[in-house]
């Protein structure tokens, strides 16, 4: 093979190489930037996402696409991620979480309770009242009245305020209790600190109907 050949041969594998090394020189990710940080809604509010920009070393700034869904009616964390691709495929991320509560998530807890009037009062017992995770500002009974399978009652409060009112909308437990039968609530009360709340409500059976009120205390 003649010397010219062997340069011109050396000189083509010498730019290729130097070809593929630039086309490999980009390994940098874009950094991703959120808008804001994590962030809090209130169930059943409203959200809009804050977004986040991209900017990559060799593309400047490029575009952002976001995966992940938050629903506002349902309490829980979600995780949003923003995704930005350079032209060279480099990838950069970052994650938000938005976190949706029910403002009486304070409320979450074992309560003592005390039947201060009605048949068979004074009366105590203890079950647990939590937050729903479906309406805001709605509670529910692990146990209302501390009959046997009582589990379904709720009761709403009309603000966060620690006085606020409190509802005891109408509502049948079906067959619930020692004798099983089917009864229905209904009263109102108030809240008087960050763990006490009381309710005066009306039972009613094919029997007929008693008046109560109670006094829950958180444990």
């Amino acid at each position: 093979m003649k010397k010219s050949t062997i340069v011109a041969a050396i000189a083509i594998l010498a730019s290729s190489a130097l070809f593929t090394s630039c086309k490999k020189e980009d390994v940098t990710a874009p950094v991703v930037t959120l808008n804001g940080g994590d962030e809090t809604v209130i169930l059943n509010g409203s959200y809009s996402d804050l977004g986040a920009t991209a900017k990559d070393n060799k593309d400047g700034s490029i575009s952002v696409s976001v995966s992940g869904v938050v629903d506002v009616n349902r309490t829980g964390v979600y995780e949003l991620t923003y995704t930005a691709t350079d032209k060279a495929g480099n990838e950069g991320k970052a994650t938000r979480n938005v976190t949706v509560y029910n403002e009486l998530d304070v409320m979450n807890g074992t309560y003592s309770c005390t039947i201060t009037t009605g048949p068979g009062s004074p009366y105590t017992y203890t079950q647990t009242v939590t937050a729903s995770t479906t309406v805001n500002r709605r509670i529910n009974f692990g146990k209302f009245g501390d009959y046997v399978n009582n589990t379904g009652i709720y009761m709403n409060v009309t603000n966060t305020g620690l006085t606020s009112p409190t509802d005891l909308p109408s509502q049948t437990a079906i067959q619930v209790g020692n004798p099983a039968a089917d009864r229905t609530f209904a009263g109102t009360g108030a809240r008087s600190s960050a763990t006490t709340f009381s309710l005066s409500y009306t039972e009613t059976t094919s029997l007929g109907s008693s008046n109560f009120t109670e006094v829950y205390t958180k444990q």
